[in-house]
C-alpha cells in the first residue's frame, strides 16, 4: 500500500501499541494478541508479512479498509493541524483487542513507553503461551488465574491491585458486553479500577476503534492549553466538539507531531 497514508513508524511509534520490536529502520516486528507480523515501509510502500496467521487478521488490525486520505482532507480544514497532519498523515488507528487494550492501557497511567512495553513483556512471558520466537499476549482465563503476587511481580507499581481487580470484574461480571453494547460505554469503563478519563479515552479509541475521543495526555495537554483551556478536562471537551467523529485521528496527529518536533 502506498505510504503516504501508512506508515510503519508513525503507526507504531505515536503512542496507541506497546507490543512491537524495530528491527531495522521503518521494519518492525508488530504482536496482537497470539498473532504477529512484519510490517515495513519502503520507498513509497508499506507491506505486511503475516507470520502466525492469515493476512485478513492485519488486514483488519491496520484498518486497510479505511479511506484515511479522506479523513486527513476532512481534518484539513483545521489550520492548526496543517503541521501535525503533515508530520503524521501516516499514522492508522489500530483495531486493537479489546482486553488487551484494556489492560495495556491501565498499564501505561503515568507511566513512559520503554517501561511500559517491559512490564507487557513480563505480563506475558509470566502468563501467555509460547508462541513461535515470542509470548503471546495472555488471554482474560490465563489472567484471571494470576494471583496478586503475580501482578506485583511484573514491576507494575501501584498499577498491580487496579489490574488484578479489573481482571476479575472483566471475568465475573457483563462489563464486556456492556462496552461492547455501544451504551454508556465511558460510564462502563471508568467503573473499572486504574480506567480514569484519559485511559477510558484511549480504550475507546484503540480497543473499540471509537475516533471521537480526544485522550489528554502530558504531552497533548502541553501542546493544546490555553489561558482559557487550562485543564485537561477543559482541552478534551473543546477539542472532542471541534474535530467531531474524527477527534482520536487529530489527537494522534497532534501527540505525535510534537514528539517528532522535541527531537529536533
Amino acid at each position: 500500500m502506498p505510504s503516504e497514508f501508512f506508515d510503519a513508524r508513525a503507526t507504531l511509534e505515536c503512542g496507541q501499541i506497546f507490543r512491537y520490536e524495530k528491527l531495522a529502520e521503518n521494519r518492525y516486528a508488530v504482536f496482537s494478541a497470539d498473532k504477529s507480523c512484519l510490517l515495513c515501509t519502503e520507498g513509497d510502500t508499506t507491506g505486511i508479512y503475516a507470520q502466525s496467521c492469515d493476512a485478513q487478521y492485519f488486514f483488519n488490525f491496520f484498518d486497510l479498509s479505511t479511506d484515511y486520505g479522506a479523513i486527513a482532507s476532512a481534518l484539513g480544514v483545521y489550520g492548526e493541524l496543517d503541521e501535525a497532519i503533515k508530520i503524521g498523515k501516516g499514522i492508522r488507528i489500530l483495531r486493537q483487542d479489546l482486553v488487551e487494550t484494556i489492560v495495556s492501557f491501565i498499564i501505561s497511567a503515568n507511566n513512559n513507553i520503554p517501561r511500559i512495553k517491559k512490564i507487557i513483556s513480563r505480563l506475558c512471558q509470566l502468563a501467555g503461551k509460547r508462541q513461535d520466537g515470542y509470548y503471546a499476549f495472555p488471554t482474560l482465563d490465563e489472567m484471571y488465574l494470576m494471583t496478586f503476587a503475580d501482578w506485583q511481580s511484573i514491576g507494575a507499581g501501584f498499577r498491580d491491585k487496579y489490574l488484578f481487580e479489573t481482571v476479575r470484574a472483566l471475568k465475573e461480571t457483563d462489563v464486556i458486553e456492556r462496552i461492547r453494547s455501544g451504551q454508556t460505554v465511558t460510564k462502563t469503563l471508568l467503573s473499572l479500577k486504574g480506567v480514569g478519563p484519559k485511559v477510558a479515552d484511549c480504550i475507546l479509541l484503540f480497543g473499540l476503534h471509537d475516533m471521537a475521543g480526544f485522550p489528554v495526555d502530558t504531552w497533548i495537554f502541553k501542546k493544546c492549553r490555553t489561558d482559557i483551556l487550562d485543564t485537561p478536562a477543559k482541552v478534551h471537551d473543546y477539542y472532542t466538539e471541534r474535530y467531531g467523529k474524527y477527534a482520536g485521528l487529530a489527537q494522534q496527529y497532534i501527540f505525535y507531531g510534537a514528539k517528532e518536533q522535541s527531537r529536533n
